[in-house]
C-alpha cells in the first residue's frame, strides 16, 4: 500500500541538557494509524538534497514509515555547539526515545544513513535504547582510525580530513558563530572562498609547514581537523573514534560500502564483526552490499573507467536502487516481511574486472593465498631470484601526486580506479610487472606487501600500489597503501595498528622489513592482463608528506631528498600476499 505523505519542518526533541535538536519528519498521512520510525541524524543539513539520491524520505514515507531527518547539535536547525563524535551517543539515543513516542509511532525504530549518520547510528546503539531495533549502514567510518580514518601506516590522512572539514562543515560554522557580526561574517566567508579556490586547484595543499594554513582556516578546522596532523596513531581521537563501532550490537544491521571509498575496511570489520555475533545470537544476521564505488559517487561511472548503469546505486543489478533496497529491508526486519528482501543475497559483492555482481549467503573467504616477488628487473615472479635492489630518490618537494584510490579529497584530486601513465613514468615510482595471465584469476580479500627497504633518511614513507594492466598496456590503479618508516613496528605482520609499539627512527642505510595492508578488494584478471605493483614514497596530498627529517609536515617546510632502496630476492623476499577465491 502506498500512503500520500506529510511533510513537517522543525519538529523539536529536547536532549537531557535541555538543548533543542530539530527535525524535518515524513509521515504517512493515515490518521488513527502508526508505522516503525526510520531515523537518521546528519550534521550535513537535513534537507540537503543529496541525501535523497541514497535514501528518498517521500517514497519510504509513502511505503509506510515515519522518516526523522535531524539536524545533530550544533548543526543547521539545532541548537548547541557541535563537537566531532563528542555528543552522539547521549543525543542519538535521547532521539530514539523521543522517536519511540511521537503520534505516529508504533515503537520500532530503525536508523540508516551513511558516512557521519552511520557513525550516530553506532553511538545510539551503544546505549541500547529502547525501541532501536535495526541499523542501516553507509560507508560508516568508526573503528578504524589508525588504519585509514585518521591515519594509515602512521601517514597522516590530511587531505581527506581538511577537505572534509572545508567542504562538509566549515561554511555552516563560520555562519553560526559569527552571525550577530555581518562585517566579520563576511571576512570570514571571503577566506573560506579563497581556500575553496585553493582547493579547486590542488593549491592550498602544497603548503608547509601544514600549519601555516590555519591563520586562513575558520574556527572548527583550526579546532578539530589540523591539530591531527601534528600527532600520530593511537591518540585520544582515534580512541573515540574507533569507540563507536568497537564491538557488536545486538540488532539487524546492514551494511552499504564501496572498494573504493576511503572507509572500506570499516564496513568490512563491521559486517564481521556483526556475523560472528549471529553465530550465537538469533535474528540479528548481517546483510553486506559492497560496490565499485567511493565515499560519494555511487554511479560506477569514472573518467578512466565505467562499469555499466547496473553497477550504480540506482540500479544494484537490476534489483532496485539503494533507497527501495534499504525500504525492502527495514520491511523485513522491522515489519516481519521477510519475503520482501529474499530475492536479493545477503551478501552481493561487485567484482572488479568481471564487472559484475556476485551473490552469497555470507562473506566468502579466499580458498588459497599466493605470493609475488619482486625482481631486481622489475618483474613480479612466483618465487624470489637472485638479490639485488631497486633504487630511486623522493624529494618531498616534487611528491608523487594522488591518483584515483580510495580518498576523499577535494577539487582536484577525483577518488576511484585511474591511469597510473603519469606516475608510472616518473623517475621516484618503481613498477614490478607479473607476466600476463593464463587463465582467470580472481583476487579476493586481504592484499598485503612485504618490502624490504633501506633509506638515507632516518624517516621517511613507503607506499605500495596493486595495478591492473589490461592486453593493450592501460595500467589501472586499484587498491594501495602506505606505511611510515618510523611507525614500521607498529604495523608490523599484517599492516594494521597495534597498541604499545612508540615511534622510532630508522637507521640510515639499513635495510628494515615493512608490512604494507593494501586493504580488500574483488579483482578478476582475464587471460592476457596483467598485475603491477607500484613503490614510491609518496602520495600527494592524500597522505601528509614525509620531509625525511624525523619532523612532521604539520610543524616543519625544511625537506631532504632521499636514496631509496627497494631490496629484492631469496636474502629480501620482498612480495606481494593475497588472497585467491
Amino acid at each position: 500500500m502506498r500512503y500520500p505523505v506529510v511533510v513537517e519542518g522543525d519538529v523539536e526533541a529536547t536532549m537531557t541538557d535541555g538543548t533543542v535538536l530539530r527535525s524535518t519528519v515524513y509521515r504517512p498521512e493515515a490518521p488513527g494509524e502508526t508505522f516503525p520510525v526510520l531515523l537518521t541524524r546528519t550534521p550535513y543539513g537535513r534537507d540537503l538534497a543529496v541525501n535523497s539520491a541514497y535514501f528518498n524520505p517521500v517514497t519510504v514515507a509513502a511505503a509506510g514509515y515515519v522518516v526523522v531527518m535531524q539536524d545533530c547539535r550544533g548543526r543547521f536547525g539545532s541548537e548547541g555547539i557541535f563537537e566531532p563524535s563528542v555528543n552522539e551517543a547521549s543525543d542519538g539515543a535521547a532521539t530514539v526515545e523521543w522517536a519511540v513516542h511521537l503520534p505516529w509511532s508504533n515503537g520500532l525504530v530503525g536508523m540508516w544513513g551513511r558516512s557521519y549518520f552511520a557513525e550516530t547510528q553506532w553511538r545510539a546503539a551503544r546505549q541500547a535504547p529502547a525501541g532501536l531495533k535495526a541499523l542501516a549502514l553507509g560507508v560508516s567510518a568508526g573503528g578504524n582510525a589508525n588504519n585509514g580514518a585518521l591515519y594509515r601506516g602512521g601517514a597522516h590522512e590530511f587531505g581527506s580530513r581538511l577537505a572534509w572539514g572545508h567542504a562538509s562543515i566549515s561554511l555552516n560554522e563560520l555562519m553560526r558563530e559569527h552571525g550577530d557580526d555581518p562585517e566579520r561574517r563576511e571576512k570570514e566567508f571571503q577566506e573560506w572562498l579563497a581556500l575553496d579556490a585553493g582547493f579547486a586547484d590542488g593549491s592550498c595543499y602544497g603548503v608547509l609547514p601544514l600549519r601555516d594554513l590555519e591563520p586562513g582556516l575558520g574556527t572548527f578546522l583550526r579546532n578539530h581537523v589540523t591539530p591531527s596532523a601534528g600527532e600520530g596513531p593511537g591518540s585520544g581521537f582515534c580512541r573515540l573514534w574507533d569507540a563507536a563501532s568497537a564491538a557488536a550490537v545486538p540488532m539487524p544491521t546492514l551494511h552499504i560500502g564501496g572498494w573504493f571509498d576511503i572507509f572500506s575496511p570499516n564496513t568490512l570489520d563491521q559486517y564481521r564483526r556483526q556475523a560472528a555475533l549471529s553465530l550465537t545470537q538469533p535474528g540479528v544476521e548481517p546483510r553486506l552490499i559492497m560496490g565499485p564505488w567511493t565515499h560519494t559517487n555511487l554511479s560506477g561511472g569514472y573518467a578512466d573507467i565505467h562499469f555499466g548503469a547496473a553497477a550504480s546505486a540506482g540500479i544494484v543489478d537490476g534489483r532496485g536502487d539503494i533507497s527501495s533496497l534499504h525500504t525492502a529491508w527495514f520491511d523485513a526486519v522491522l515489519k516481519g516481511d521477510e519475503q520482501a528482501i529474499a530475492a536479493v543475497p545477503k551478501v552481493l559483492v561487485y567484482f572488479l574486472g568481471e564487472n559484475r555482481w556476485r551473490g552469497f549467503d555470507e562473506l566468502p573467504a579466499p580458498s588459497r593465498h599466493k605470493s609475488w616477488f619482486l625482481s631486481p628487473e622489475g618483474a613480479l615472479l612466483d618465487h624470489a631470484t637472485e638479490d639485488g635492489a631497486v633504487d630511486y630518490v623522493y624529494d618531498p618537494l616534487d611528491p608523487v601526486p594522488a591518483t584515483g584510490g580510495a580518498t576523499m579529497l577535494a577539487g582536484a584530486f577525483p577518488a576511484g580506479p585511474a591511469r597510473q601513465d603519469a606516475v608510472e613514468a616518473r623517475t621516484d615510482v618503481a613498477v614490478f610487472t607479473s607476466d600476463p595471465f593464463t587463465e582467470r584469476t580472481t583476487i579476493f580479500g586481504a592484499v598485503t606487501a612485504t618490502i624490504f627497504a633501506s633509506s638515507s633518511a632516518v624517516d621517511t614513507d613507503w607506499v605500495v600500489r596493486l595495478c591492473k594492466v589490461s592486453g593493450d598496456g592501460v595500467s589501472l590503479g586499484i587498491a594501495d597503501g602506505i606505511v611510515r618508516a618510523s611507525w614500521r613496528e607498529a604495523y608490523a605482520e599484517t599492516g594494521l595498528f597495534k597498541e604499545g609499539h612508540p615511534q622510532s627512527p630508522i637507521e640510515p642505510g639499513k635495510v628494515y622489513e615493512y608490512t604494507v595492508s593494501l586493504w580488500e578488494t574483488a579483482l578478476t584478471f582475464a587471460p592476457g592482463e596483467r598485475l603491477r605493483l607500484q613503490v614510491t614514497s609518496s602520495c600527494h596530498p592524500r597522505w601528509d608528506r614525509n620531509l625525511n627529517t624525523g619532523k612532521l609536515a604539520y610543524e616543519s617546510g625544511a625537506a631532504v631528498t632521499a636514496k631509496q632502496s627497494i631490496h629484492v630476492g631469496t636474502s629480501y623476499p620482498s612480495r606481494l600476499t593475497v588472497g585467491i577465491l
